[in-house]
């Protein structure tokens, strides 16, 4: 530039442009993994809660046997892939829920256990 020249260049701009560019770029990028985060920790929150609800069940004196209904919330809560099981040895019962992530390509799960 001249001297007594003020302003600024096309150049200048486009950098200027470039490098805000990348800054919001990267923001959004951080955004989608907090979503994608924020849905891994609430499927998980729901599978807790489904486990604990059929534990509670039990200790209060309901039957375990006939899930079905369990089974359906299970799977309206955490997608159609979703499973649920039941398993008793002795006097204890373990819960176990597993669901796919579509974040990771093996399934999640929760497995809780307790004595009714």
């Amino acid at each position: 530039m001249r001297k007594g020249q003020q302003g600024i260049t096309l150049l200048e701009v486009v950098l200027g442009m470039l490098v805000l560019a990348l800054g919001l770029f990267a923001a959004a990028a951080l955004q989608v993994k907090a979503l994608q985060a924020t849905a891994s920790a609430r499927q998980h929150s729901q599978a807790t809660y489904l486990a604990k609800s059929l534990l509670e069940q039990a200790r209060a004196g309901g039957s375990v046997e006939d899930s079905g209904q369990w089974q359906a919330q299970v799977r309206l809560a955490l997608g159609a892939q979703a499973e649920g099981w039941v398993r008793s040895s002795g006097s204890s019962l373990k819960v176990i829920v597993d669901w796919p992530d579509a974040r990771d390509p093996e399934h999640q799960g929760v497995s809780l256990q307790g004595w009714p």
